[in-house]
């Protein structure tokens, strides 16, 4: 075959692509180890969706509980190696996050002992949570909106004092677009486009993939989710590049399925989606307004899950073959007057200035924009919602009835969130899957290194974070948070680690590369 020698605009031995707490971690440790590092973020704004985080980190107090747990939890998806190395990270976070921290001045607490979003499985006892919970002078970032809760934006400032301590660089406003590879399929570097000029970056030891996940591609929803439509919240730069560039270098794809999600709100005359408050676990004595029916007027589920914003979005996705649609998208929020004061139902995070929205307290600004429907009578709600009247009074009579018994007849759902729904008027909102992050992504090994079809890995390619993640099957609520800080130290160090490619290397560089390039121009 014949070489065609790059003509390189940028070179340095680490390039980080995606600037979210694990493109950050990875590139600290890529620097303490000896590396000289870039890090690339295609948005205007780092931070990714690690800065809307609710801030709580898990950890473990004891390794081999921790493995119990976690293999009960990944459903047989992952390896053993994968949850041991996982499980040996769990138990470091403590002492990193503080020494991460340090830089800050930041605080950091233990504010869990792991009982909140954890399942009754063997191991749960040894779980903790962490949360930093202040830093001198910190108000939060002006381009994020996250409410009144920093603590995700504070977890962040930690990594990015950090970053900025060792003068490590960033540029934004440059996406990546495609790797760059040897004769052999090794990534020696890749294209980007900085500020709108296509760059060739050369990366000496690796590349390390920390882009997240698809929640914004449109197409890999539809082709990797069963149910549809599943609208997304949070960075809409997260529309799966770093996925699609491991594909095109021979990566294998895990997990594609799984996502973090409940349920929520998607309205036509506003971008964002939002997701249902309460945030991450449920708490069991904290009052919930509303159930949910389905088409038929009929209650399908528990609306609050043991971790709400992992798994409750799963079961509005059942298919009926009968009618070969999704009965249950969207479902219908119903609560009453007494319900609408207890609290708003809405929490909308985003990353995206354009996106932020403040949802009232009592719910009457939704209710004025025409987001939430009043009705006076559940006649007349079942009517003007083309409801059989028989299958509604019959759905929340029993409900009522469950809740004078303290005691949820059909689905489990805890005795101190049950309110009765009896109080006119009485208020209507569709609901969707609304999702959080999605977990798929490249599959990778215990040293983060991606691997391909046939399970080898992929030379001098690593994916952090999100973009591939390790969680299979359930989610560890603020697990996300523990995970980019195990898998952006194990792909920092291992990608310092490497010697240089081109120390023995002769001038050439495998027509694939110029190919591409040439390509991606015509393509634009």
């Amino acid at each position: 075959m014949t070489a065609h020698p790059i003509q390189w605009n940028i070179e340095t031995d680490v390039v980080v692509v995606g600037a979210g707490g694990a493109g950050l971690v990875t590139a600290i440790n890529a620097h303490d180890a000896g590396a000289q590092v870039l890090v690339l973020e295609k948005m205007p704004n780092i931070g990714g969706i690690t800065i809307l985080a609710g801030g709580g980190v898990k950890a473990v107090r004891e390794v081999e509980p921790a493995i119990q747990y976690l293999t009960r939890t990944q459903g047989g998806r992952v390896s053993q190696d994968l949850i041991e190395t996982f499980a040996r990270g769990l138990k470091e976070i403590p002492d990193y996050l503080r020494e991460l921290a340090e830089v800050s001045h930041a605080t950091v607490e233990v504010i869990d002992e792991g009982h909140s979003g954890i399942y009754d499985f063997p191991g749960r006892e040894t779980i903790i949570s962490l949360r930093v919970t202040d830093i001198p002078g910190f108000s939060g970032y002006d381009w994020t909106y996250t409410g009144k809760n920093l603590y995700g934006q504070r977890f962040f400032k930690v990594l990015l004092d950090n970053v900025e301590m060792r003068a490590i660089p960033i540029l934004t406003n440059a996406p990546a677009r495609t790797l760059i590879t040897d004769g052999d399929g090794a990534v020696i570097g890749l294209w980007a486009d900085v500020n709108n000029v296509r760059t060739s970056i050369k990366a000496r030891k690796g590349v390390v993939l920390a882009s997240g996940g698809f929640e914004f591609n449109e197409k890999m929803k539809k082709e990797f989710f069963e149910a549809t439509p599943i609208f997304s919240m949070g960075n809409p730069g997260n529309t799966g590049d770093g996925i699609l560039m491991a594909q095109k270098a021979g990566a294998a794809l895990w997990h594609m399925w799984h996502y973090h999600g409940s349920y929520g709100f998607k309205f036509d005359d506003y971008d964002a989606a939002f997701r249902i408050s309460p945030s991450g676990a449920r708490h069991d004595k904290r009052p919930i307004s509303w159930v949910l029916l389905d088409r038929d007027g009929k209650r399908f589920m528990n609306e609050l899950h043991p971790a709400c914003q992992d798994t409750a979005g799963r079961p509005l996705g059942y298919f009926d073959p009968d009618i070969a649609e999704y009965p249950r998208i969207p479902a219908l929020m119903i609560f009453d007057e007494a319900g609408r004061k207890i609290g708003r139902i809405a929490n909308p995070l985003t990353s995206h200035p354009e996106h932020r929205y403040v949802w009232s307290e009592d719910n009457s600004a939704e209710i004025d924009r025409g987001w939430i429907r009043r009705y006076g009578s559940i006649e007349d709600l079942a009517r003007a919602e083309q409801l059989p009247l028989t299958a509604v009074s019959e759905s929340l009579a029993r409900w009522n009835e469950g809740v004078s018994k303290g005691q949820d007849l059909d689905f489990r759902r805890p005795p101190g969130t049950m309110v009765p729904i009896g109080e006119p008027p009485f208020y209507v909102v569709p609901v969707w899957p609304i999702l959080t992050n999605t977990q798929g992504g490249p599959e990778h090994d215990s040293q983060q290194r991606v691997l391909d079809s046939f399970g080898a890995p992929i030379p001098r390619l690593y994916a952090a974070g999100e973009c591939g993640s390790f969680f299979a099957h359930l989610y560890l609520l603020g697990g996300n948070l523990s995970e980019l800080l195990i898998s952006g130290r194990i792909a920092g160090k291992h990608a310092a680690s490497l010697i240089q490619w081109d120390e023995n290397a002769d001038a050439g560089f495998a027509l694939q590369s110029a190919r591409e390039s040439r390509a991606l121009t015509a393509a634009e």
